[in-house]
């Protein structure tokens, strides 16, 4: 084994960033994973796997500001839940500053958390004895329409398809019609970003096709294998999932603090042999940001989370992509490009 190979493998893990050997493809996806909706594309240089996690996904932003900042070609970009918001509205062409502010005015995340949730929440049972023997579909305690018109206003045209985006997109949402995760690739962006991003009983399921789906992140939060199934030879995961620690019983006082802490426990058991696969990852910093939230402070603080983790993670990316030939824009990275191998 050469000293180069050994250098590699001695850095497999240096600052949360993880590093593979360079070649395209390896990992698939599992057999419950469906590709009926993806278009085919030629082979991305560098994927993008954008995960799931709420207000948290803000940390997504300043990821992809410190990318295109330094010039890191993003060929593909597959998302879940906020990761999919995120990452179609940027496939769009939505300027990363227009998706913070949307997130930080709390209009998105009242698209989740109306008023008067409790009301809806306490009727719900009598809701359900109007809809005795009726097949119409549940109707959640949310209809769903103010995230779509949410999604709608910042889309540079209406209506427009994932086919017409200029950056490949696709996004992960499970169909509660086979109960299989699913990647999304054609049809209207609105409806695939809804689709990933809508929360089960919360949201009225998105009727797509055959299908009803909801958010990718029942089964699978973190899309790094769908990422590598594009034939990409580097692939960058975003994790945003939080660190589970030991936490005193006084802290499960409202439905919020009860509700993260499940969400932070699912998600973490999902994740965790999601980011096998990634040639980078990168883990902000999220303590304390909760999931659901409507107070600016957090999503600016999961947007400087973002930066500060992709700025740890420059050096390693930018050896990762001349390992693969792959040229940057970036003032940092350096003049001579390794030959791939």
């Amino acid at each position: 084994m050469n000293k180069t190979i050994k250098a590699i493998l001695a850095a497999t893990v240096v600052a949360n960033v993880h590093i593979l050997p360079c070649t395209a493809g390896e990992l698939t996806p599992s057999a419950s994973v469906h590709h009926d909706l993806i278009k085919a594309e030629p082979s991305p240089s560098v994927a993008l796997a954008l995960g799931g996690g709420g207000v948290r996904g803000a940390a997504h932003i300043g990821v992809l500001r410190v990318l295109q900042e330094e010039g890191i070609p993003i060929d593909y970009i597959v998302g879940n839940s906020m990761g999919a918001v995120v990452g179609g509205l940027h496939s769009a062409g939505v300027p990363l500053d227009d998706i913070q502010s949307i997130l930080a005015d709390g209009s998105f995340v009242s698209a989740y958390l109306p008023r008067f949730l409790w009301c809806r929440i306490m009727l719900s049972p009598l809701r359900g004895l109007f809809y005795i023997g009726k097949t119409k579909p549940y109707a959640g305690l949310v209809s769903g329409d103010k995230l779509k018109a949410t999604i709608d206003k910042l889309l540079p045209e209406p209506n427009i398809r994932v086919e017409e985006l200029k950056k490949p997109f696709s996004c992960v949402a499970v169909s509660l019609i086979d109960g299989q995760s699913h990647v999304l690739s054609t049809g209207r962006l609105d409806d695939l970003i809804r689709a990933s991003a809508t929360l089960p009983l919360l949201l009225r399921p998105v009727a797509i096709g055959d299908h009803l789906y909801v958010d990718g992140g029942v089964r699978n939060n973190l899309p790094t294998a769908e990422a590598r199934h594009s034939g990409a030879k580097v692939v960058i995961s975003v994790e945003i999932d939080n660190d589970l620690k030991p936490v005193p019983a006084e802290k499960f006082t409202s439905f919020r603090n009860v509700f993260d802490r499940v969400i932070n426990a699912t998600i973490e058991q999902l994740d965790e042999d999601k980011v096998n696969g990634a040639d980078i990852v990168i883990h902000p910093e999220l303590v304390n940001i909760p999931i659901l939230s409507k107070d600016k402070k957090y999503v600016d603080e999961a947007t400087t989370a973002g930066e500060l983790a992709a700025r740890k993670a420059l050096p390693r990316i930018l050896e990762r992509l001349q390992q693969c030939g792959i040229a940057t824009r970036s003032k940092n990275a350096k003049l001579e490009i390794a030959s791939p191998r």
